[in-house]
């Protein structure tokens, strides 16, 4: 990845930063989808530089930036942010694609998406279904079962899936993990910028 976009937040008194985050990753969801391939992959990946997690405090924090990575600036130039972003124009600011500085790389890291567990009562409904048993047989499977909180940090979303105009779209949270690795591993992302696998640059 040899290429970036930076986008930035600009803050305002009146409006949330989560709120912007939300507009603004639903943006550039749809713009990757018209970039995915047969496989339902693209070649843009994503990190936010101001990425923090406080384990102990299950407390995640993705800041106010976020890099898009291109291969080329060809490749950037087809993403086209300026279209998809025009009306956050207020409220984010982005710059023209940019050399990724190889002198100033810290190291690679991969941003992915988690995907919650299933709370409890859910987790119990299931297997009493899936065993043909009852829910108070199920529920005793599950007495010492405590639920973990989620500490990543996450943008809350809309899903753009259903073709119902009349259907309301189901809110989720798109939760986001990091882990740093050694080495860059070349590769294609999902829709919303992000792999179980593929790099991204840290600088």
């Amino acid at each position: 990845m040899n290429f970036y976009q930076e986008i930035t937040i600009i803050e305002q008194a009146e409006i949330p930063l989560y709120f912007i985050w939300s507009k603004l990753y639903t943006q550039l969801h749809l713009a990757f989808v018209e970039q995915k391939d047969d496989a339902e992959q693209i070649a843009y990946g994503v990190s936010f530089p101001q990425y923090r997690l406080h384990e102990q405090k299950q407390l995640g924090h993705l800041g106010s930036k976020i890099r898009i990575f291109a291969n080329s600036p060809a490749e950037l130039e087809k993403l086209n942010l300026q279209k998809w972003l025009d009306r956050l124009e207020d409220y984010v600011h982005v710059t023209r694609p940019r050399d990724v500085p190889k002198d100033k790389i810290t190291g690679y890291a991969v941003y992915s998406r988690i995907r919650p567990l299933k709370n409890k009562q859910t987790r119990i409904l299931h297997q009493a279904k899936r065993r043909n048993i009852s829910v108070e047989e199920s529920a005793k499977y599950f007495e010492l079962f405590a639920e973990r909180k989620r500490g990543e940090p996450f943008i809350q979303l809309k899903s753009q899936s259903s073709s119902d105009v009349d259907q309301p779209k189901h809110a989720f949270n798109l939760y986001i993990s990091k882990q740093n690795v050694e080495t860059e591993h070349l590769g294609k992302f999902g829709t919303y910028g992000l792999s179980q696998n593929s790099t991204v640059p840290e600088f």
